[in-house]
């Protein structure tokens, strides 16, 4: 099961868009009306028939098909301004950021073309080994405060020895930021993997419950972890207007279980596991088919989003977050070099959090 995966690898996964030779300009693949009605139509029966709310799903697909007889397509005559227009629609009804419309300027692997299928999958583990499994960054920050920035969340099996090998390097340090404001998301379980580093044992952080079926399926931190946990020591959690889906859950997650202090923006509001359908050859619609339960709120965040515990502009959240820590660590070691450090740490830290919000 996928949540959502960050856009630049859903593109990478549909394939690098190409231009047709038929375009009108460089930017525009030109649609012919009556494929055009086909999408549409198809959208409104996959909604209807898959959408993990039944009733919004009736919703939704009623609102493509009235805008469809009322002839609010009929002058869409490219691609991308399809694609715009029908994913603004499937959102108009109870704004699930998680519908989305892809389009692909290349043909997308025909369903019963297995190899085609496995080879872009393939492409898609190579393009997340080139962005470390979404580890972009580890650091040791000033006062010995440890940063990772974290874009999105791999499938566990995959992420465990870089997640693991960020822990190590960071083990010694006295609190912990961990970035997600330009994480769109991931792999549930993935979330699960990287959340184990921050809780002792086998702890309950999700419930997702189907609509076909009506199945539960739990997520657990795992008791037996590659690499050192990160116990009884703060952990902060940056977040903005663009985090979404699994790196809201990651969140989330923490915030219930008061393990993490949340600093920066409202999320986006996307708490509804996806998956992706073809429309046809070059189009493809991803709709929600479950939704989260979070074992203590027994709700979610979808369209909430998680509220921060310490509210800040994205772009000030990092240096708010290293405030926080420092002052947290003071007299936390009496130790003469500690102390200084944590204070001049501290010093350098107001500075230029008040140059910022200059």
């Amino acid at each position: 099961m996928r949540r959502l995966l960050p856009s630049t690898l859903l593109a990478l996964a549909l394939g690098a868009p190409a231009v047709s030779a038929a375009a009108q300009s460089p930017d525009t693949v030109p649609l012919a009306p009556a494929e055009r009605d086909r999408i549409v139509a198809r959208a409104a029966e996959l909604v209807q028939r898959h959408y993990v709310l039944p009733a919004p799903a009736d919703a939704i697909a009623a609102r493509l098909r009235a805008r469809l007889r009322d002839g609010a397509y009929a002058g869409i005559d490219d691609a991308d301004a399809l694609r715009a227009q029908l994913e603004q629609d499937l959102q108009s009804v109870n704004q699930d950021k998680h519908l989305l419309v892809a389009f692909s300027r290349e043909p997308l692997p025909k369903p019963a073309d297995a190899q085609a299928a496995a080879a872009a999958q393939v492409h898609l583990a190579r393009q997340y080994v080139r962005f470390n499994h979404c580890f972009y960054k580890a650091e040791r920050m000033a006062g010995n405060v440890g940063y990772i920035d974290l874009r999105c969340f791999d499938q566990p099996e995959a992420l465990a020895a870089t997640a693991a090998a960020t822990f190590e390097f960071l083990a010694h340090t006295d609190a912990l930021i961990v970035d997600l404001r330009q994480n769109g998301g991931g792999w549930p379980a993935g979330v699960a993997q990287v959340s184990s580093h921050l809780l002792e044992g086998k702890v309950h952080l999700n419930d997702v419950l189907h609509r076909e079926g009506h199945r539960v399926e739990s997520h657990w931190t795992r008791a037996k972890l590659r690499g050192p946990r990160y116990l009884d020591r703060p952990v902060y959690v940056l977040t903005s207007s663009q985090t979404f889906s699994g790196g809201e859950e990651f969140a989330y997650n923490l915030q219930a279980l008061k393990r993490a202090r949340i600093v920066g923006e409202r999320t986006k509001g996307g708490a509804h596991p996806s998956s992706n359908h073809r429309l046809n050859d070059r189009f493809e619609i991803t709709i929600p088919f479950a939704r989260s339960i979070n074992p203590i709120t027994r709700t979610n965040w979808e369209g909430t989003g998680v509220v921060p515990d310490l509210p800040a502009n994205a772009d000030e959240a990092l240096g708010v977050a290293h405030l926080a820590a420092l002052r947290g660590l003071v007299g936390k070691d009496s130790d003469p070099t500690t102390a200084y450090e944590v204070s001049e740490a501290i010093k350098a830290a107001e500075t230029s959090t008040a140059g910022a919000r200059k």
